[in-house]
């Protein structure tokens, strides 16, 4: 019985391992970067993500849309946005997402979009170009 409960747990981590790996398969190049935001009921204040890229990569600003943060939403409706759709800029080889929100509620409160970005990837003489959406997963902690 015991060597059930040791192959079972040994199973779990090793399925836990291939799913962590086909998650930052999913990104690519990409990394993802928010930081923690702890602000009073009812005041304005922004949330920062950052994407940064490795090296052979490249972000581009296309046009007309840019990369931007779409489908803005709070999983409890305790955090509100000033805009839905948010647009990037490019800062030093990465790209900075600014986010203002209001905490409506006291607490942790999930939220969640939709990162669009493009990028290249150097591939000798030419460049390829690709579009992708990543997830923005964070929490906003209201405070009283």
């Amino acid at each position: 019985m015991r060597s059930s409960a040791v192959l079972a747990a040994a199973v779990t981590a090793i399925a836990t391992l291939v799913s962590n790996v086909a998650v930052s398969q999913e990104s690519g190049p990409i990394a993802v970067s928010v930081s923690e935001v702890r602000a009073p009921v009812g005041r304005p204040t922004e949330l920062i993500a950052r994407l940064s890229i490795k090296e052979g990569y490249r972000f581009i600003e296309p046009q007309p849309r840019g990369n931007r943060v779409i489908e803005l939403s709070s999983a409890d409706g305790g955090v509100s946005f000033a805009r839905r759709v948010v647009r990037g800029r490019l800062e030093g080889g990465s790209v900075v997402f600014r986010l203002e929100l209001t905490p409506t509620k006291p607490g942790p409160h999930p939220i969640n979009g939709v990162i669009r970005v493009s990028y290249v990837t150097d591939q000798g003489d030419s460049w390829h170009l690709r579009h992708v959406s990543l997830p923005l997963i964070a929490t906003v902690v209201g405070t009283e």
